[in-house]
């Protein structure tokens, strides 16, 4: 009975054991995909259901066909090509996404099976869900004309020189007449650009004002507090103010590379000047050294108040040398503990922004 029992547990292990090895020793052949995530950017809850495709091409020598498609949750459905796809054809995955009442960015996991592939692939879908709100009045406190808005600026966040960076803010039409933007926005900075959508705005309808910041344009690099005017098809304009963190874009460095590229160093980064008279400026040195092998170049200084003047011995550093950071504080009309900030940006692709602390205590 023993080995009988013994054999039965032998034959069941050796049974899964080829059916493990069976599974590792499959190629796993899968669809190359045009994209792997597709933003669909900003879903007003009213206005439904919004659709989009994937497309995927079979690069492999034998044919594939997809045998299954997962979505994440519920609010997802998904339809995708049933037929055997040949070498060099494409697939299709419709994806329908039904906002909910649940606000805020999300990304959604779509897993497609195919039969060369039993792990499944993975796409994204993403964007901004923007329920509507049950009380209009309280949702959009902030007049410009008969447009309602949420907040009292916009903030774009950061904006990288490589891209520009696109800002979907909520607006609501409160007037009695229909709202458009007006063809040419002949007084809009150059690296800024607004749209809406949908391009009319009826009385009492919702819509979006699609801002794009470039910072490759607007050519400069730090915190940008401004203010924006657009003007609408009836020749009025509404004022709006616009922030901005504008950082430059630098490719990932190798490992081999750390030590050749400019490298930035900072001879203190937290500065106590400790007890200050309000009537005594007061200075110092920080010195800059580079690092590195190749130029280091400091392509701005900034400070978070006027009361902070620097001066650089040179913007340009050769490999082991340094400059000289000289910075002057004026403590006139202030009291109390005090915190200032010296930003520096430079082209040190690793740490390209460094940010320099001044503390004191004003008597």
């Amino acid at each position: 009975m023993k080995k009988t029992k013994i054999s039965c547990a032998l034959c069941a292990i050796l049974f899964f054991l080829s059916l493990s090895l069976e599974a590792q020793s499959i190629e796993r052949k899968v669809l190359t995909w045009e994209q792997r995530s597709v933003n669909i950017g900003a879903v007003l809850e009213e206005k439904g259901e919004v659709e989009t495709e994937f497309f995927g091409v079979n690069l492999n020598q034998d044919s594939l066909w997809i045998t299954d498609v997962f979505a994440e949750c519920g609010c997802t459905t998904v339809d995708f090509t049933k037929d055997t796809l040949l070498q060099d054809k494409i697939a299709s995955i419709k994806v329908k996404f039904n906002p909910d009442h649940r606000g805020g960015d999300f990304a959604k996991q779509i897993i497609v099976r195919t039969n060369h592939d039993i792990y499944g692939d993975t796409l994204i879908l993403e964007g901004t869900n923007i329920p509507f709100p049950e009380d209009l009045k309280t949702a959009y406190p902030y007049r410009k004309g008969d447009l309602g808005f949420r907040l009292s600026a916009i903030n774009m966040g950061e904006v990288i020189s490589n891209e520009p960076k696109l800002k979907y803010v909520e607006v609501f039409n409160f007037g009695t007449d229909t709202l458009s933007l007006y063809g040419e926005q002949e007084g809009l900075q150059e690296y800024l650009f607004a749209s809406l959508e949908p391009e009319i705005l009826s009385p009492g309808q919702r819509g979006l004002l699609l801002l794009t910041y470039d910072g490759a344009k607007k050519n400069d690099l730090g915190y940008f507090e401004e203010n924006i005017s657009l003007k609408l098809q009836d020749d009025t304009e509404i004022d709006l103010k616009l922030m901005a963190v504008v950082f430059e874009f630098f490719q990932p460095v190798p490992k081999s590379m750390e030590k050749i590229v400019p490298r930035i160093g900072l001879s203190e980064i937290d500065v106590d000047l400790r007890e200050v008279a309000s009537t005594r400026k007061v200075s110092k040195n920080i010195v800059i050294t580079n690092m590195g092998e190749e130029n280091l170049v400091i392509r701005k200084i900034a400070t978070n108040c006027d009361c902070v003047e620097v001066d650089l011995s040179s913007s340009e550093i050769s490999a082991s040398q340094r400059a000289e950071l000289n910075f002057t504080f004026d403590p006139k009309g202030r009291k109390g503990i005090d915190h200032k900030h010296i930003t520096i940006f430079s082209n040190d692709p690793i740490n390209p922004v460094r940010t320099i602390v001044v503390k004191s205590t004003i008597k």
